[in-house]
């Protein structure tokens, strides 16, 4: 028991930092599971456990057939970190005190991270420390200790439901509460759209799900969505959208990701992060500076891990959805409104990444594995 709890410590600590740095939180996961391993915690795996390690082997698959084989394998040690990030849940956040705990601490980060976007935004202030931007501004988009606000945004956007259900319950209501609206309006300030499209979702969901008036869960929507367009600078990035001339480094990469794929092996795929390597070869003539990935989860993984990589993450998700939903609907105590909310979040974050990927920011990507253990380890619970 008390190596299990050093490793709670330190897997914490890792989620902690997501957001922030993936320098940290990599080594501290390592530190989690060689001491969950130390408390000989016994694993058996479950189909979303062989799922998972099923889509570790199509990333290494993609490697081995990948165009620049190096650099694949160098970007796939990072599915290594999802991996543990997902067993670590699995094994440490299956009952109420593990979850609570961490929600908490999650809480306070979220809302240091907030007051300090919100106080970027009004000050305009920038922080660079040898070179290393440790607080940017983006133009008028905050991304407080981020990096950038499409880091911030997604952070948020996957934890906001979160804290609203654990709120909805009654737990540390003063945390949460200020948690919940310092975090909204520091969304608001990243000004970003694809998050702000997963959140709708995933808050209407979780009231739909928690909520005993359901039409609250119609008006909310409605509600939502004439605030964001009440909101200028977010009113005009949803305009510009529709806008052939703009964002045009977004869409002129979908076209380039489909003939790579074509051209090497559409059951593997070009190799992990190799479309950056590719992009200028197939890219369309004057648009040679392309982003490092498609900005959507679903084609950036077919065309870089194949039919076989694609094939294994939506059937993860398949899974992961409908265990949620299972648990949602058979218990009444604390695993039902977690389900709840993770249920929410994981619907929220799909439809996100429909227009993005944030998988390939790997403190999210740890996050959201997390989030799939955690239903995991829940689910074997039941089960045993």
């Amino acid at each position: 028991m008390k190596y299990r709890a050093i490793s709670l410590i330190f897997f914490t600590g890792a989620l902690i930092f997501t957001p922030i740095s993936a320098y940290v939180s990599v080594p501290l996961l390592l530190s989690a599971f060689i001491f969950l391993l130390i408390s000989r915690y016994k694993i058996t795996l479950n189909l979303l456990d062989k799922m998972q390690l099923a889509l570790m082997g199509a990333v290494f698959l993609a490697t081995i057939f990948a165009v620049y084989k190096g650099h694949s394998l160098l970007c796939s040690v990072v599915f290594i970190g999802y991996i543990l990030s997902y067993f670590l849940a699995r094994s440490l956040l299956n009952d109420e005190k593990s979850v609570i705990k961490i929600v908490s601490w999650l809480s306070y980060t979220t809302l240091m991270i907030s007051i300090i976007g919100i106080v970027q935004y009004f000050t305009k202030f920038n922080l660079v420390i040898k070179d290393v931007p440790v607080i940017v501004l983006k133009g008028e988009r905050i991304s407080s200790i981020c990096y950038n606000p499409l880091i911030l945004s997604s952070y948020l956007a996957f934890l906001l439901p979160i804290f609203v259900a654990f709120f909805i319950k009654g737990y540390k209501r003063v945390l949460l509460g200020a948690t919940i609206c310092l975090g909204l309006v520091a969304f608001s300030f990243t000004v970003s759209r694809g998050p702000t499209i997963g959140l709708i979702v995933s808050i209407t969901v979780l009231i739909y799900l928690l909520a005993r008036r359901k039409l609250i869960a119609v008006i909310l929507p409605i509600a939502l969505i004439v605030m964001c367009f009440l909101f200028t600078p977010l009113r005009t990035r949803f305009i510009k959208t529709v806008d052939p001339s703009t964002d045009i480094k977004r869409k002129v990469t979908i076209v380039p990701g489909i003939r790579m794929w074509e051209s090497h092996s559409i059951l593997t795929g070009v190799g992990v992060h190799n479309f950056y390597l590719l992009y200028e070869k197939y890219c369309f003539p004057g648009y040679g500076r392309g982003p490092r990935y498609i900005h959507c989860m679903y084609l950036n993984f077919l065309v870089e891990t194949g039919i076989i990589g694609l094939s294994i993450l939506i059937a993860i998700f398949i899974i992961i959805i409908r265990w949620s939903w299972q648990i949602y609907k058979s218990n009444s105590d604390f695993r039902r409104w977690i389900a709840a909310a993770l249920f929410s979040s994981f619907l929220g974050f799909l439809i996100h990444n429909i227009v993005d990927n944030t998988p390939y920011v790997v403190g999210l990507g740890l996050l959201f594995w997390a989030g799939m253990g955690v239903i995991s380890g829940i689910h074997r619970e039941q089960s045993a």
